[in-house]
């Protein structure tokens, strides 16, 4: 028998003749509806981490109690039904919020996610000086100091609101954080607020009343010339901490316990016959996710990113995620259901694949594709013509993303694409939403695009009479397409084999969610932009210290650590972005770039600082190269091999600056059959020790 061939994606031929059948040919829909995902029941607790306390000050007052996390469960109600197999489920343990000082309210804590139910972080305590501000909205509210005396409010079917301070300027009281089952109390003239209780929980027990969680953090007591003794606030049941005890010096507020979402108590403090320093409120305990689930109904689960404590209870499994962060989890069941047979195959109309049916799951059959660059680039000198325009030819291929600049002034970067049209254009150097262009792109056209100029006293100009520009162009997949591989559906123009998608995400949210990109393998280099707001750019890239880190296009940033947690990250199908940092997948356009042998190449390299810097092997002569340090700031420096036709390469343009082009003999890059060697030592390429990342195209 001859190697398996698919001539046509639906034609599939099996033996040596030139015969081929005809597969089955559907939607995904289609074949989401005839062969549904085995699905079963899970109960969840999901807690968000707890507030801190608010900080004290001798002088002025004691610090609020924190909020306890929002908590969110169906123990005793309806259980949740999910599928089996897919990309998994998305799991976040929020961290607690940080300690709140003398000048500062107690931190926020962070949201904890499974799946689409996000618990909202508790809210941190009022703190006592300078220029109070009451807290903010959180899972639960946290307490307030005398100054502000107003508490932080709690999410409704989460948490409860904080309490108030004993009157409204300096001594006494100050109040208690929310609970998730009560309202943080009042502070009182000699004693603290006590903490909101939380609320008992049965997920992990047989039977009757299991642990509490969310407890509310205790108000810290401020003491002026009293002889007695205060009393700070209790923390609520449910891991809330203790205000501060004072009786002769200040103490800071006790935490939360960790893994219940129970706020901070608050710092207190004694001014007698002299000033005390002011203090510290507590930790705001961090949250959990709690999963449970018929032992038989699930064959195994995997989780990436993050790993649960398995017990049972009876015929169930308790998954219990304890360590802040996030991770995602998939589950297998051992009865798939449907009408799909194992092994029978289809055309999916939808993504243009093969796919069989293994018993569990679907796999797509990619057929052979010849490789094709996704780029090219053209000059040309614009015409002023506000009228007719002017077409501009020698692309070589329909394009899908136009990138323009001036070479000769200085005006922006624009980007348009064919998902978002002809009318609405982005600059990499700018931190704007979209920006209608009156008129000035007319048309992706088969061989380049059409263009008209516009007299607007702007700097958004793609064409202006004897104004030189470059165009850099990219070839995705044409007209979008719908993509079911992730949380949130997307819209997708994807070149698979040449490396190079367009993904317009849908829908709103919060917390971490993906969209399909499109590609056959995980894109290494991707841009993100919101635009429908005033917003960086994100970008992930090769290099960065690890998955927390990311760049923005539009800066001279080095690297930046998201405190701990991933901002952008993607594997073979999907792109995930944490939605709390950039808005989300609804208003998002993401371009995402994969290296494809012989056309394209994604990577890092270390500079030395010499004329003979750096080789980098590409496997073919570049004819454009992007160059950002990642270890250190910089510019995000673009040569190619059209507007300097030999080596060096040293005239620059820059994604996020409206420089025009000059002659950069420090900035220097040589392109040769392989790859290209940096021999400049400028310290946007070749800083000694210091990492930088390329993105080149043949």
């Amino acid at each position: 028998m001859a190697n398996t061939k698919i001539t046509n994606p639906e034609l599939f031929n099996l033996g040596d003749s030139t015969s081929a059948t005809q597969l089955p040919v559907m939607t995904t829909a289609q074949r989401i509806a005839m062969n549904a995902a085995p699905t079963f029941n899970v109960d969840y607790l999901v807690v968000a981490g707890g507030g801190g306390g608010g900080g004290s000050n001798y002088g002025y007052t004691a610090g609020g109690g924190g909020g306890a996390g929002g908590l969110l469960t169906n123990v005793g109600g309806s259980s949740l039904s999910l599928a089996t197999g897919g990309s998994g489920y998305t799991i976040t343990v929020g961290d607690g919020g940080i300690i709140g000082t003398p000048t500062s309210n107690g931190g926020n804590g962070y949201n904890s996610l499974f799946y689409n139910i996000t618990s909202i972080g508790g809210s941190g305590g009022g703190s006592a000086y300078p220029s109070p501000t009451s807290p903010s909205t959180g899972g639960s509210g946290g307490g307030s100091n005398a100054y502000a005396n107003t508490p932080g409010s709690g999410t409704p079917n989460q948490g409860f609101a904080g309490g108030t301070a004993y009157g409204s300027n300096a001594g006494n009281g100050s109040g208690g954080g929310g609970g998730s089952s009560a309202v943080g109390a009042n502070g009182l003239v000699s004693a603290g607020g006590n903490g909101g209780n939380g609320t008992t929980n049965a997920i992990t027990v047989s039977s009757g009343t299991g642990p509490y969680y969310a407890g509310g953090g205790g108000g810290g007591q401020w003491l002026w010339q009293y002889s007695g003794t205060p009393t700070p606030g209790t923390g609520g049941t449910g891991g809330g901490g203790a205000g501060g005890t004072s009786v002769g010096s200040a103490y800071d507020g006790n935490a939360g316990s960790a893994n219940t979402g129970g706020g901070g108590g608050g710092g207190s403090a004694k001014y007698t016959d002299g000033p005390v320093a002011g203090v510290n409120g507590g930790l705001g305990g961090s949250g959990i996710v709690i999963l449970r689930y018929t032992t038989a109904d699930i064959t195994s689960y995997t989780t990436t990113g993050i790993t649960p404590t398995e017990t049972t209870v009876g015929t169930d499994t308790i998954l219990s995620f304890t360590t802040v962060g996030t991770g995602t989890i998939t589950f297998t069941s051992s009865t798939p259901t449907g009408t799909i047979s194992t092994g029978e195959m289809i055309f999916n109309s939808t993504t243009d694949k093969v796919e069989y049916w293994d018993g569990t799951k679907w796999y797509g059959i990619t057929y052979e594709v010849a490789a094709e660059s996704p780029y090219n680039n053209v000059l040309y000198t614009g015409s002023g013509d506000t009228t007719n325009g002017q077409s501009i030819t020698g692309i070589g291929f329909k394009p899908d993303l136009v990138w323009f600049k001036s070479r000769n002034d200085s005006y922006y970067n624009v980007l348009y694409d064919s998902i978002r049209g002809t009318n609405d254009a982005i600059s990499s150097n700018l931190t704007n939403s979209t920006y209608s262009n009156y008129n000035r792109f007319q048309s992706f056209d088969n061989d380049g695009f059409t263009i008209k100029a516009n007299n607007a006293a702007n700097l958004w100009k793609i064409d202006r009479g004897s104004t030189n520009f470059v165009a850099w162009c990219f070839k995705a997949g044409g007209a979008a397409v719908s993509n079911t591989d992730g949380d949130v559906q997307s819209n997708v123009s994807a070149n698979a084999a040449g490396g190079f998608s367009i993904v317009k995400g849908t829908g709103s949210g919060s917390g971490v969610q993906s969209a399909g990109h499109g590609l056959s393998s995980a894109p290494e280099f991707i841009l993100v932009k919101n635009i429908n707001a005033t917003d960086n750019w994100f970008c992930l890239v090769p290099g960065l210290t690890s998955s927390s880190y990311y760049m923005r296009l539009n800066t001279t940033d080095a690297e930046i650590n998201n405190s701990g947690y991933p901002t952008i990250f993607a594997d073979s199908t999907t792109v995930s972005v944490r939605q709390n940092s950039m808005g989300s997948w609804g208003n998002l356009i993401a371009y995402c770039f994969a290296s494809v042998p012989g056309y394209s190449k994604v990577g890092s390299y270390v500079g030395n600082n010499n004329n003979i810097g750096p080789v980098v092997s590409t496997g073919f002569e570049p004819s454009f190269i992007l160059i950002k340090a990642i270890s250190r700031t910089g510019y995000w420096i673009m040569l190619d091999n059209k507007r300097n036709t030999s080596n060096p390469r040293d005239n620059p343009l820059y994604s996020n600056t409206t420089w025009a082009e000059d002659i950069n003999q420090i900035n220097r890059v040589n392109f040769d059959a392989t790859g290209f060697q940096v021999v400049g030592t400028g310290g946007d390429v070749n800083a000694s020790g210091h990492t930088y990342i390329y993105m080149t195209f043949a």
